[in-house]
């Protein structure tokens, strides 16, 4: 809500602070000059309003109060806040009056979401200061209870002096003044330990009986309101952002810290988010937003260990869950950097839990990159995270499955069904600890398998039904059950039981319906509609293949809203993504059949658009070239139907134009691997040089670790370009084995074995290369 006009920000006191208190010239001008102060804000008139109707003060009295108030938040803020700010330096006194638990739910309030406040959560942060108070009072009585044991041992010593001294050989007066001095010393430490006794063991204000937390948060939700400070509808309470930074700017840094703790332990306790648990879902998206909150607040503290580990998982576990369920890619993305720049950026960042605690999040950031279609970025945190974490444990088996699912995703299948059998075989010897969520993981990784058989040519789709059988057998997760059922549709349509691909559509559909209740436009649920059109098209029905792919649409055009071009923001924007043009060409297909050609050459036109961008863009653009030839057949197919024999001629010229400037660009990609062709052998024996050092490290320090991924990622990016032939073929090999063994604990042998394969077609390529230990060692020997 902006600022008002001086007469309506006068009317806003008038009908707000009550007629009595606005009665009267001076109290009318007073208001005038009031308003001006105030800068016509509508939150700063509501709580000077609400102040003057609580406490019976006239408009004049309250303008001489706000003039001389100099408590709260003076000189910290700029513009409108110092305007809140005093507004708030005159209610915070007359609120403690009432209830000092309101004004430490206050303070609190100020490091959370403005919106969702509701008073579970009151009694929540209540609770977590009652149990922060507590644990305070219990460390002030085992610091006490430490210098009393120095006290006694002193006084003890004392005493010993003072008895020595009766029985020293010395003159009376020594004696008597070491005694003297003994017994004074002794004294003092006694009336100290009164003094202490009085002072430090003074516990705070505790709550120990339940009921008082439902009582306390009714009451400060009442004050609260009172004074404008909450406005609630629908029971949701909501705090207006100038009044949280206010709040903020009048703590110390002791305070802050001290109330950032509370918040901290308080989400904890109210956050029950497990992604296998579909239940939990709900009850933590309404928390969702004060968990980012207060993280984000987070990073401007010292805590520590306990609480940096703490508050890491809360923003992972935030971003999983707006990856999960609200498809929200940006918010995911953030919510899980945040994570890793708090334990990278942390004084205790080499302990195991810490680096444990990153490979996670880092695993978790692989996934938002590779749905945006970042794989390079994706594959970099995969790597890391397989760096940080040497076990063969459920993480190292997530993180190949990972890759595995990253090289369907380039159409690399034999090194994808490579990286999946490992994260396979490695789970299965895992045991049967946490057999379900071994069963449900397994249950995925046979699922990429299947897709795998489904994709090769020829398919073999008999293994990949099997396959996929095997995995739904495991798996007992809804979302896990939907994605095998629509994958199970895919197998029977290519083997042409087009009734029985149906009925698994539409049991797919219901279970991600049931899977995500509310949020029915997300990207599996397009997925499925997407296969239903299909189906529909095949079987002519265009009606329903169109509404199905429309409905496919508007979700995609939702899920990569991140995508759309600048300045376009309408429903009706479609985002720069494969994924949008696949369901294009698909509704002009249909329209094409329907003869609509008009509509049909609308949506191969917006297709067009989005595939020229997707080609400045990518550097990978094979796909991309076919699916711009495929688009300009289709187009000039219209056009020959519509009798437009122009434009027919002009979409043929632009498919001739388009072959021969593909045509030009594959000749300059053979000349260039032909002189990069060496550049392959030297990416080799450098990768290969630091795979031996890591292998044959006697320390596990890591000290090569770093350099060796870096140099991995290298010599994919040259694999990607390189010619066929068998180096291509052998430094594949290798860096797929090395990439599987660097996590493990028994690598050196099977690391240096991809080392000697590798230095045979080296040499067999003329390549010299000598293993022999360095001139520097032998004169150690």
């Amino acid at each position: 809500l902006g600022c008002l006009s001086i007469q309506e920000a006068i009317e806003l006191l008038r009908r707000s602070a009550g007629s009595n208190n606005m009665e009267g010239l001076s109290n009318s001008n007073a208001a005038e000059v009031l308003c001006e102060k105030l800068g016509n804000l509508p939150l700063a008139l509501s709580m000077a309003a609400a102040y003057m109707r609580q406490c019976d003060v006239e408009c004049s009295e309250y303008l001489y109060q706000y003039t001389t108030s100099q408590k709260y938040g003076q000189g910290k803020l700029k513009d409108y806040s110092l305007t809140v700010a005093a507004s708030l330096a005159l209610i915070l006194p007359k609120i403690e009056e009432q209830n000092q638990a309101t004004s430490e739910v206050l303070h609190l309030l100020s490091f959370l979401g403005p919106d969702g406040i509701t008073k579970l959560l009151l009694r929540t942060l209540l609770s977590a200061k009652n149990n922060v108070d507590e644990q305070i009072a219990k460390e002030k009585c085992q610091a006490v209870a430490k210098k009393r044991i120095a006290k006694f041992s002193y006084l003890g010593l004392c005493l010993v002096l003072g008895g020595s001294a009766l029985v020293l050989p010395t003159t009376k007066m020594q004696r008597s003044g070491l005694f003297a001095l003994t017994t004074i010393t002794a004294t003092l430490l006694v009336l100290s330990e009164g003094v202490a006794t009085g002072s430090d063991t003074t516990s705070l204000s505790l709550i120990r009986r339940p009921s008082a937390f439902f009582e306390l948060s009714d009451l400060s939700w009442d004050i609260l309101k009172s004074f404008s400070l909450l406005s609630v509808k629908e029971g949701k309470g909501s705090m207006h952002r100038l009044l949280q930074q206010a709040m903020r700017s009048c703590q110390s840094k002791e305070e802050s810290l001290y109330y950032m703790t509370i918040c901290v332990e308080a989400m904890s306790q109210c956050w029950t988010f497990q992604p296998q648990e579909i239940k939990t879902w709900k009850e933590s998206l309404l928390v969702l937003e004060h968990i980012k909150s207060v993280v984000a607040h987070s990073s401007e503290y010292a805590f520590g260990e306990k609480h940096v580990l703490l508050i890491a998982r809360l923003s992972k576990e935030a971003g999983v869950l707006s990856l999960m369920a609200l498809n929200a890619f940006v918010e995911a993305q953030a919510s899980l950097e945040l994570s890793v720049d708090l334990l990278e950026k942390s004084t205790l960042s080499k302990k195991s839990e810490f680096r444990k605690a990153k490979a996670v999040a880092l695993h978790e950031l692989s996934k938002v990159h590779r749905y945006q279609g970042r794989y390079d970025d994706a594959h970099r945190c995969l790597m890391e995270s397989l760096g940080l974490n040497n076990e063969d444990d459920g993480l190292t088996a997530d993180t190949l499955h990972e890759l595995g699912i990253l090289e369907v995703k380039k159409h690399n299948l034999d090194s994808a069904t490579l990286f999946l059998q490992q994260s396979l075989t490695m789970r299965r010897s895992l045991g049967h600890d946490e057999s379900d969520q071994i069963n449900a993981s397994s249950a995925a990784t046979l699922h990429q398998l299947a897709a795998i058989d489904v994709a090769r040519k020829p398919p073999s789709l008999d293994n990949a039904k099997v396959l996929l059988q095997e995995a739904l057998s495991l798996s007992r997760q809804i979302g896990q059950r939907a994605a095998t059922i629509k994958q199970l549709a895919r197998v029977t349509i290519r083997q042409g039981f087009l009734d029985q691909a149906e009925s698994y559509l539409a049991q797919a559909l219901e279970l991600y319906l049931e899977l995500y209740g509310d949020n029915k436009l997300h990207i599996n649920v397009a997925a499925v509609k997407f296969q239903q059109g299909a189906l529909a098209l095949q079987r002519n029905r265009l009606e329903n293949a169109w509404r199905c792919f429309y409905d496919c649409l508007r979700i995609r055009r939702h899920v990569y809203a991140y995508a759309c071009p600048v300045r376009c923001s309408s429903e009706e924007s479609n985002p720069i993504h494969l994924e949008v043009c696949c369901v294009l060409h698909e509704l002009g297909s249909v329209a094409f059949a329907q003869k609509r050609f008009s509509k049909s050459i609308e949506m191969l036109h917006a297709e067009r658009v989005i595939l020229e961008k997707l080609a400045e863009m990518s550097t990978r653009n094979e796909r991309t070239y076919q699916a711009q030839l495929t688009n300009l057949t289709w187009l000039r197919k219209c056009a020959k139907e519509m009798g437009d024999d122009g434009n027919a001629t002009l979409f043929s010229n632009e498919i001739l134009a388009l072959k021969k400037h593909t045509e030009q660009k594959c000749q300059e990609k053979k000349n260039y691997l032909c002189a990069g062709s060496v550049m392959l052998q030297q990416k080799a024996m450098q990768c290969r040089l630091l795979a031996r050092k890591f292998a044959l490290e006697k320390t596990n320090t890591g000290t090569y670790q770093k350099e060796l991924l870096i140099s991995l990622e290298e010599l994919g990016e040259e694999l990607k370009v390189a010619s066929l032939g068998p180096m291509k073929q052998a430094a594949s090999h290798f860096h797929e084995k090395i990439l599987l063994c660097i996590g493990s604990p028994g690598r050196g042998s099977p690391i240096l074995a991809a080392c000697d394969s590798l230095r045979d077609v080296l040499r067999a390529h003329g390549v010299q290369v000598n293993d022999a230990i360095s001139s520097k060692k032998k004169q150690c020997h």
